[in-house]
């Protein structure tokens, strides 16, 4: 039968048709960015991790061989901890900051007993960190029965790696990662829980800097 002129799709197939064809296309859309919201929290995640592993070896070589490690304090909103080391027969001070500013666990390092003191410029060893008490050092113990013979000193912080805008608009999802790692320094034992090995007091170990720009 030959059709007629006036035959063809009515306006409510037209619309219907876009209406599945919208309904598909949301669906594709949603399932794009869910893939790509996955991909960023695998990646954000895995830069974190890599991150700590690479502060954690770094912090963990130092303050193996420390022989002082100072009392933690908040100084103009930021955390210190300080730690001595002997470096080619050189006592040098370690100084370990989490500025609450830039959110970044940073590092720096002088030669103990120089007038002027001359500190490096701050490193990043971590960034995007927070912490409400990141360093707690604990003492030596003196009778050594019943605990450590060694000062250690324990980190306690967030990480959070991603987030934010990313290109064309997009958000990359963020990965949090927690540590909570205990350090022990062995040159630092119950013989010296009172005084390091050049008579200043642990408490007080290379606290000189703190208020020392660089």
């Amino acid at each position: 039968m030959r059709p007629r002129d006036d035959d063809g799709v009515t306006l409510i197939e037209i619309v219907f048709a876009m209406l599945i064809m919208g309904i598909a296309g949301s669906l594709f859309t949603v399932a794009v960015i869910q893939i790509y919201r996955s991909t960023n929290q695998v990646e954000a995640s895995f830069d974190a991790q890599r991150q700590i592993e690479a502060m954690y070896v770094r912090l963990d070589t130092e303050i193996r061989y420390a022989r002082s490690i100072s009392d933690p304090a908040k100084v103009s909103g930021d955390w210190y901890v300080e730690y001595l080391l002997s470096v080619s027969n050189v006592d040098t001070c370690v100084g370990l900051r989490l500025n609450t500013t830039t959110g970044e666990l940073q590092r720096r390092q002088w030669t103990k007993n120089i007038d002027p003191l001359v500190p490096s410029a701050w490193t990043v060893l971590a960034s995007n960190v927070v912490g409400t008490t990141p360093f707690t050092v604990i003492p030596a113990d003196k009778k050594t029965l019943t605990g450590f013979r060694f000062q250690r000193l324990t980190l306690a912080m967030s990480s959070v790696v991603g987030g934010g805008g990313g290109q064309g608009g997009g958000t990359r999802a963020g990965s949090t990662q927690e540590t909570n790692v205990t350090f022990t320094a062995l040159n630092a034992s119950a013989a010296q829980s009172d005084t390091s090995s050049t008579g200043d007091s642990n408490a007080s170990t290379c606290t000189e800097a703190r208020g020392v720009a660089s």
